[in-house]
């Protein structure tokens, strides 16, 4: 289990989100145009015209998920040592919590349209279940219209001390339940989250990059769960075709909310090495 800390954080990197630290492993940013040729009335036969449909700019963030560690921390700035109490800073961010906000924003604004901010336009996010937690986010956007600063970890900014460790399978617990009664402790997983944009170009905006605007999204994802009760996960998914459940996934004390009303589309029972796991797949959408 690896345990960082903000004076010891090894290859990671912070970048300044307003008044949070992002913690990020992998970032990366592109910019693109798509040329193409125009193809004229009259003339020869080379190309002497060409067009572009818009600036395309990219931004993807790929960590572990950081659970921060309830234990105290000796401060030596006075004569008499005293104990400061985690967290030590509630600036402390990771691309967990990005997801959990920006997933947030783009489900509301699908019913209730409004301006969202480049920074907040979330394209794609994957979530990775084994023995720690991968988490990665694609976005619409350009590294300097997400993070204000961007700096290696090496130098920490002043105030903003923590200690977290990786999260890993056992602190994660799906729920698939009318309410937030039932739980499933999960052993591995996927959860892929997609959404799509129309891209709307203006007249006299005087640029080539387009505003997005949400369209629908799609949940899909595998968990594999232990079960000692094999006809009771059968006769579970052959009752029900279509669930209006909410689905969280919980992280340490995080919940990221996927939405309403999905299918169980795959069931597979497995036994080996004295243990019963369900692997149980599912997918959910959501339009205007």
């Amino acid at each position: 289990m690896a345990i960082y800390t903000s004076n010891h954080i090894g290859k990671w990197h912070w970048l300044k989100y307003d008044n949070n630290i992002v913690l990020v492993e992998e970032f990366t940013s592109n910019s693109a145009r798509a040329v193409q040729p125009k193809s004229l009335i009259q003339g020869d036969a080379g190309v002497n015209v060409m067009s572009y449909n818009g600036l395309t700019q990219t931004c993807s963030l790929s960590s572990d998920v950081l659970l921060q560690i309830p234990q105290g921390k000796i401060s030596f700035n006075s004569s008499v040592p005293s104990v400061v109490i985690p967290p030590f800073n509630p600036g402390y961010r990771d691309v967990f919590d990005l997801l959990i906000t920006d997933f947030g924003i783009i489900k509301s604004n699908l019913f209730n349209q409004s301006f969202i901010q480049p920074r907040n336009l979330l394209t794609s996010a994957s979530i990775q279940i084994g023995n720690t937690i991968r988490c990665s986010l694609n976005y619409n956007c350009y590294f300097d219209q997400l993070f204000q600063q961007i700096e290696f970890a090496e130098y920490f900014p002043q105030n903003f001390d923590f200690l977290a460790r990786t999260a890993k399978n056992y602190d994660c617990r799906f729920y698939a339940t009318e309410g937030n009664d039932q739980m499933l402790r999960v052993l591995s997983g996927s959860i892929n989250i997609n959404v799509t944009y129309a891209k709307v170009y203006l007249l006299n905006l005087e640029s080539d990059y387009p505003l997005y605007s949400p369209e629908a999204y799609e949940v899909s994802g595998t968990i594999t769960v232990p079960t000692k009760n094999w006809y009771e996960m059968r006769d579970l998914f052959d009752s029900k075709l279509v669930s209006n459940v909410n689905i969280s996934l919980l992280i340490g004390n995080r919940y990221l909310r996927l939405g309403q009303t999905v299918i169980e589309d795959s069931l597979n029972l497995t036994m080996n090495d004295n243990l019963m796991t369900a692997e149980i797949s599912f997918k959910g959408y959501a339009r205007i």
